[in-house]
C-alpha cells in the first residue's frame, strides 16, 4: 500500500480531480484545498502520487474536538483498504492533538462508508434531513478516542441568529435544558436581547450584560443567581465615545435596579472552576461569559452554555456557528475544552472580568 503523507501544493490538481469524481455536490474548491494544505491547524492526508485517496480532519481551536470533514477514494482504487487506513491515520492525528472524540457526517445512501465507520467504532448521534446541497440526508456519528462521561441525552442546541445574540441563544439552551416548554426560536432570542442588551459595544450592536440576562431568566420564572467578578459595568474601557459610555452606564444602572426588584442575588468575587462544578452538582444550568481568544484568537466577550465539567474537561454548547471555518451545528455541541484552557477562557479583558448566570427550576416551572 502507498504511504500516507500530508498533502502539498503539488497535489492540488489531483485532489480537485478526485473531488469532482467523488462528489456531485458539496465539493471542496481549489482554494479550500490550498487553504487546508497551508493551515497547520488541520490535517489533510493523502495516498498516492498522483493522489488516489484523501482524508480531511478539522480541529476546533482551543478544544479537544476533531471532525472528519471529507474522505474520498478513487473509484478504481476502492476495495484496497485505503479508506480504513486513512481513517485510522486521522484518528492517530487526533490523538496526537489530544482530541477527546471525532465527529463526522456520512450520506444515508453511502452504505459502504456507514458500515466501515460503524465497524471502526463510530456511533450514530443524529440524523439530519436536507443536510447536503442536493437535499440528501446525513447520518451524524461520533467516536470516543479517550474515556469520558457519556454525552447527555436530548442535548438541545440553538444557534444564534445575529452576531450580537450569543447571550440570548445560550440562555435559551440553558432554560430549555431545565424546562422543555421553553421555546428556542428567533422571536424569543430577540426579545431576550431587547431586555438585556448593553445597546453599544466597541463597534456594532451591543451584546448582553450579565445583569440583563439574569433579569431575563428571573422574569421567566427561574431561580437565578448572578456571579460576577466586579459589579461595575465591565465594557466601558473598550468604548472611546463618551456618549456611548454614558448610555452603557445608564443601562447597567437600570439592570442593577431591576435585579434588586426581582430579588436576584448578585455575588461578587473571582469565579473558579471548583465553584462552577459545585453549582452544576446542585442542579443549576450555567450561562458563562468567556473570552474567545482561546478559540479564534479574537479578544471578544462571548456567552456560552456550560453543559458539564469533569476532572479533565469543561463541555460547552457554543451558539456561534462559523460557516467560514466549515463549522456546522454539531461542531458547537458538547465541545470538550481542557480545564487549563477553560480557566483562561473565563476571564475577559485586562481586568479578567468574569460572569456566570446560574438558573434553576422553581415549583412554578417544574
Amino acid at each position: 500500500m502507498s504511504t500516507i503523507r500530508a498533502a502539498t501544493n503539488d497535489d492540488l490538481n489531483a485532489l480537485l480531480e478526485l473531488e469532482q469524481q467523488s462528489f456531485k455536490s458539496d465539493q471542496l474548491s481549489r482554494r479550500s484545498f490550498k487553504r487546508f494544505i497551508q493551515n497547520e491547524q488541520d490535517a489533510l492526508l493523502v495516498i498516492g502520487t498522483p493522489v488516489v485517496a484523501y482524508g480531511l480532519l478539522l480541529f476546533h481551536r482551543g478544544t479537544s474536538l476533531a471532525r472528519i470533514y471529507s474522505l474520498a477514494v478513487a473509484e478504481d482504487q476502492q476495495g484496497k483498504g485505503y479508506a480504513r487506513t486513512l481513517i485510522e491515520s486521522l484518528e492517530t492525528s487526533a490523538l496526537e492533538r489530544d482530541a477527546l472524540f471525532i465527529r463526522l457526517e456520512v450520506a444515508n445512501n453511502n452504505t459502504r462508508a456507514y458500515l466501515l465507520y460503524q465497524k471502526l467504532g463510530y456511533k450514530v448521534i443524529a440524523t439530519v434531513p436536507n443536510y447536503y446541497a442536493d437535499g440528501g440526508t446525513a447520518t451524524r456519528m461520533e467516536k470516543r478516542l479517550k474515556r469520558h462521561p457519556d454525552r447527555p441525552s436530548r442535548l438541545a442546541f440553538y444557534a444564534q441568529n445575529t452576531e450580537f445574540t450569543c447571550g440570548p441563544a445560550s440562555l435559551l439552551m440553558a432554560m430549555h435544558s431545565l424546562d422543555r416548554k421553553v421555546k428556542m426560536h428567533l422571536p424569543e432570542e430577540l426579545q431576550i436581547w431587547r431586555e438585556s442588551t448593553t445597546i453599544y459595544m466597541t463597534s456594532g450592536h451591543g451584546g448582553c450584560s450579565a445583569q440583563g440576562l439574569a433579569g431575563a431568566a428571573a422574569r421567566r420564572g427561574f431561580k437565578v443567581e448572578l456571579w460576577v467578578s466586579r459589579v461595575e459595568s465591565p465594557f466601558l474601557s473598550g468604548v472611546r465615545n463618551q456618549h456611548k459610555k454614558d448610555i452603557i452606564q445608564a443601562i447597567h444602572n437600570d439592570d442593577q435596579y431591576k435585579l434588586d426588584a426581582l430579588a436576584v442575588p448578585q455575588i461578587a468575587g473571582a469565579i473558579h472552576v471548583g465553584g462552577i462544578q459545585t453549582a452544576l452538582a446542585d442542579g443549576y444550568a450555567v450561562v458563562l461569559l468567556i473570552s474567545t481568544y482561546q478559540l479564534n484568537r479574537n479578544k471578544a466577550p462571548h456567552w456560552v452554555w456550560l453543559v458539564s465539567i469533569d476532572d479533565n474537561y469543561a463541555y460547552i454548547n457554543d451558539p456561534y456557528v462559523d460557516t467560514d471555518e466549515y463549522r456546522i451545528d454539531d461542531d458547537q455541541i458538547y465541545v470538550p475544552v481542557p480545564l487549563a484552557v477553560f480557566a483562561r477562557m473565563i476571564g475577559y479583558g485586562t481586568v479578567r472580568y468574569s460572569a456566570a448566570v446560574l438558573i434553576k427550576q422553581t415549583s412554578e416551572n417544574d
